[in-house]
């Protein structure tokens, strides 16, 4: 068995001692979204200061491998953060200005970016024409602290809320550090999670309007499922219903946690944008050399 695969069955064990503690609806496996007086109040909690410099540091490069060039970057957050990241440019450009994928991570302590599904997908698109970003979450991979989101570790609703706020509000940054560039088209930006990033892209693709295009893979949105003052800030449920002006394609393992996907076909149904459902006869990990080809025509046919 893999790292990645023994990372993602970790998951499982700590999700589900989550679900206890941050409740659950009786009557549907999402919960009622706030009303549109409430959701503007949540926007503030993902909003930040516009015009601060993303002051890119370049660590170096590698071209030897693959159909790319990968960056080894950072760039500035807010809160005072740098946020690590790889950047992969394709050797062969049919554009003059690229598509972009944004790829987030999954539960998997210091990995981050350096995660095998991360590492597989990023070949996978290069070679298709897109740059790739692909940051560590707060956290995670070189951000990691002693404690922070090891296994085992008890946290409350407010660290989770403003883990999340961080988290999104870096990736927020990247798109600013991307559109600084050139080589980068404004109008033709995707974002991609698996698992604890599906989470994540939940929330991104609503909060952030500069986003033509999102992938949420088996998204583990039952990390939270309280309505409570924390835990509105970081519930799907209140996100879904308000995408517009993108395309959404949801990806779904049929034998993964009965619970997520029942969550996922629910909120999916909540989005009223051009949409795809797509399900595979497999457990919570999708290898990407095995699952790609529909996920690609997709993306080639929205961004």
């Amino acid at each position: 068995m893999n790292i990645s695969k023994k990372i993602y069955l970790l998951t499982f064990i700590l999700l589900l001692s989550f679900l206890t503690a941050f409740g659950q609806s009786d009557s549907s496996s999402i919960e009622q979204a706030v009303d549109d007086t409430e959701y503007e109040r949540i926007l503030e909690y993902y909003s930040y200061d516009e015009g601060i410099p993303s002051d890119p540091i370049f660590y170096g490069e590698w071209p030897w491998r693959g159909p790319h060039i990968l960056y080894k970057i950072s760039y500035r957050s807010v809160r005072e953060q740098r946020v690590p990241a790889y950047l992969a440019i394709p050797k062969e450009k049919e554009t003059e200005k690229l598509p972009v994928v944004i790829l987030m991570h999954g539960w998997n302590l210091f990995w981050g970016k350096n995660e095998d599904w991360v590492q597989d997908w990023i070949p996978l698109l290069t070679e298709q024409g897109y740059a790739v970003l692909a940051p560590d979450h707060f956290l995670y991979g070189e951000r990691k602290i002693e404690g922070g989101f090891d296994q085992g570790s008890n946290r409350g609703p407010y660290y989770y809320r403003d883990w999340m706020c961080q988290t999104v509000v870096d990736l927020r940054r990247g798109i600013d550090y991307l559109l600084s560039r050139p080589d980068i088209d404004p109008e033709r930006i995707a974002v991609f999670g698996g698992s604890l990033g599906g989470w994540i892209g939940s929330i991104l693709t609503a909060v952030e309007p500069r986003i033509k295009a999102s992938i949420l893979i088996v998204p583990a949105t039952e990390f939270i499922m309280a309505q409570t003052p924390p835990g509105r800030i970081v519930n799907s449920s209140n996100f879904f219903p308000n995408y517009t002006d993108l395309s959404l394609l949801m990806v779904l393992a049929k034998k993964d946690i009965a619970l997520r996907n029942a969550r996922a076909k629910e909120l999916f149904e909540l989005a009223l944008v051009q949409k795809k459902l797509i399900e595979y006869d497999e457990g919570h990990y999708l290898d990407p050399e095995k699952y790609n080809k529909e996920i690609l025509e997709w993306l080639k046919e929205n961004l």
